[in-house]
């Protein structure tokens, strides 16, 4: 038998908001059922001798609001499979997280309809609406709100601030944004906005479920803190007719050495162990994705939408093991099965095409790293340290009487070697290698500040004497 509800918006409750189909469908006989009797149209159905259950012995029995939305609706469809129909009233239909999971939960015999009505938003959006400098207004409730979705030039009315708690996390994510001291508006009790720095969001005499707080917009010029969107659109602005002369006339090729430059500037921050640096070294490479982005753009090859779309689609078919479901999903993972995904996704290729998609372009320890990588994933059995450490041995013995031609040679297979060795243990023979020549340039300095008259002054000594003291 198919279970039908009828959810109505009621909006603050006054019976003069009321839409005569709304009015008809409270008087009609059957279920009614009201999220909670506190609402001011319990007064108005009482006062009418409309019978009514309402949701309010949940609410002490559920430890969070995800659980009293869940339980509600359960609740709802159960009276609903019982009697065949249900009419549910709550404040607003389209923010009320109960009904997010009236839809959540609905079997297969069950169906909803939403009356439309005058709504608890747009009694919030009419008493703020003179605070917002746009119509472009995004209404959400507290439960499915994240800072990161933010967009800060666009105003927000987040409801359902249900208690103090609620109000604290929703305070903590609009701060990713948002100043602490930035003005928000509260909505209490009596409908009425209340301007409060966001800072004491949380620190408000009373919440409930018809709680809600109203952030203002402000666009990217009048506000410290920044989104990708802007970050695009200044990197727009600065390669329109009339931007900078120098952002007009870069290509990807001419972008090349800016780009390798900033990654290495993001490793050598990581080092310093400083995290503001790292932040502004993080930008700096980011802006020259955005750049790449905006030139691709330009002369339609592609879009930031097209590069986000190809990382997140990457990242979510190779990690089955997190994002998979039902009998998809793997019960373990490991590096081979993550180099099977990778020759599924790049087609039918023998081992050496695999060898050679790899960029030779890539700084040479990085690119014989991933060929090591490869060549050991497809091996049986793997070298031990004592073997590698063995031919590294020979190899520098054979060093002094070799051949120039055989030098090179050997040099090469010696790097190589190193290379294999780094990765037996674990590390990045590319970081390490900066790593030790930023430890190099710390030793001269430190000589240099000896001065000249020191025995071990960088001026009196020979290179193998320098070489001698790393």
């Amino acid at each position: 038998m198919t279970s039908f509800i009828t959810v109505l918006s009621v909006g603050p409750g006054d019976p003069e908001f009321l839409n005569e189909i709304t009015i008809k469908k409270l008087r009609e006989p059957g279920t009614l059922l009201l999220r909670t009797k506190l609402h001011a149209l319990s007064s108005f159905l009482d006062i009418h001798n409309i019978p009514y259950c309402s949701m309010d012995s949940l609410y002490d029995t559920m430890d969070d609001f995800d659980n009293l939305s869940a339980a509600i609706a359960e609740c709802v469809w159960k009276t609903a499979g019982e009697n065949g129909s249900a009419v549910y009233a709550v404040a607003d239909a389209m923010t009320d997280s109960s009904v997010d999971a009236l839809y959540r939960f609905r079997p297969e015999s069950g169906e909803i309809r939403i009356v439309p009505g005058f709504s608890y938003a747009d009694y919030y959006l009419s008493a703020c609406r003179g605070f917002f400098s746009t119509s472009d207004i995004r209404i959400c409730p507290a439960a499915s709100f994240s800072g990161l979705s933010l967009d800060p030039s666009r105003p927000i009315l987040i409801t359902e601030l249900n208690d103090a708690i609620t109000a604290g996390d929703i305070k903590t994510a609009l701060s990713v944004f948002v100043d602490d001291e930035e003005t928000v508006f509260f909505f209490g009790t009596d409908g009425t906005p209340y301007p409060v720095p966001l800072y004491e969001l949380d620190r408000q005499p009373h919440y409930d479920h018809l709680s809600a707080v109203a952030v203002p917009g402000k666009d990217k010029m009048n506000r410290e803190r920044k989104t990708l969107t802007d970050l695009m659109e200044i990197m727009d602005t600065l390669r329109s007719p009339g931007g900078c002369p120098w952002d007009q006339k870069q290509t990807h090729e001419t972008l090349k050495p800016y780009l390798v430059e900033e990654a290495w500037e993001v490793v050598d921050a990581i080092g310093q162990e400083d995290s503001q640096h790292l932040a502004e070294e993080l930008g700096d490479l980011l802006f020259q994705v955005v750049f790449h982005a905006s030139i691709g753009n330009s002369f339609d090859e592609f879009t930031m939408v097209d590069i986000i779309s190809c990382i997140s689609n990457k990242m979510i078919r190779r990690h089955p093991h997190v994002f998979a479901s039902g009998d998809q999903k793997p019960s373990s993972f490991s590096e081979a099965a993550w180099d099977q995904i990778k020759q599924k996704e790049q087609g039918d290729q023998s081992f050496t095409e695999s060898l050679e998609s790899v960029s030779s372009s890539l700084p040479s320890l990085r690119y014989a790293q991933k060929i090591i990588r490869k060549i050991q994933t497809a091996s049986r059995k793997q070298s031990s340290e004592e073997y590698i450490l063995s031919n590294l041995l020979n190899q520098f013995q054979q060093l002094q009487d070799a051949s120039p031609d055989h030098r090179k040679d050997l040099l090469g297979k010696i790097l190589f070697f190193c290379v294999v060795l780094a990765r037996q243990y674990g590390v990045d023979s590319e970081v390490i290698l900066h790593e030790y020549v930023q430890k190099v340039i710390e030793t001269c300095q430190s000589l240099e500040k000896r001065g000249k008259n020191d025995a071990k002054s960088l001026g009196t000594l020979d290179f193998q004497g320098f070489l001698s003291i790393l």
